[in-house]
């Protein structure tokens, strides 16, 4: 099996790539709405206001997950930094203290 590679690039990608997608989450409301009478039979504008009210619920559920798990990426990034910048450190400080 592979080793599993992690880069700054990668968790800054991801980071960005979810925020996009929680945006969208986010926004997707305003495109569903007051579309009622297009679907004109009683039944079926019935079953689509219905989607619609549900979807709502979930797509708030997604929106949240979505973004704690960017949080998380967020603070992997900056603990990566920080351990990255540590190891820096006590590289060069062994370095020069011994040469």
């Amino acid at each position: 099996m592979a080793d599993l590679v992690v880069s700054r690039a990668v968790l800054e990608d991801s980071s960005q790539k979810l925020a996009k997608i929680k945006e969208e989450f986010d926004n997707s409301g305003s495109r569903v709405e007051g579309h009622s009478e297009i679907w004109g039979q009683k039944d079926l504008a019935g079953a689509m206001n219905s989607f619609v009210n549900n979807w709502k619920i979930h797509r708030g559920h997604i929106s949240k997950a979505v973004g704690d798990l960017k949080k998380k990426i967020d603070d992997s990034s900056v603990a990566w930094d920080d351990t990255e910048k540590q190891l820096s450190e006590a590289l060069t400080t062994e370095t020069t203290e011994t040469g």
